[in-house]
């Protein structure tokens, strides 16, 4: 259920964010090269911490959701 959910957040989620994220995570690919597929080669690490900061807080708000204070 947690990860549909993630992928569900991930199928809304704006460019390049998705993009990137989805390279590192489901594509395995290292920085370097996901740099080369955009128009900015320092573009990579920066987005996919946003990202992946982006998930963390989707996936948290669900968990309070589910288990209010």
């Amino acid at each position: 259920e947690r990860a549909f959910q993630v992928h569900r957040f991930l199928h809304g989620m704006r460019e390049p964010y998705k993009e990137v994220f989805t390279l590192r995570v489901f594509g395995e690919l290292p920085f370097e090269k996901i740099g080369l597929l955009s128009e900015n080669a320092q573009l990579g690490p920066v987005t996919f911490y946003r990202a992946k900061k982006q998930i963390i807080e989707y996936m948290e708000g669900i968990e309070n959701e589910h288990h209010p204070l």
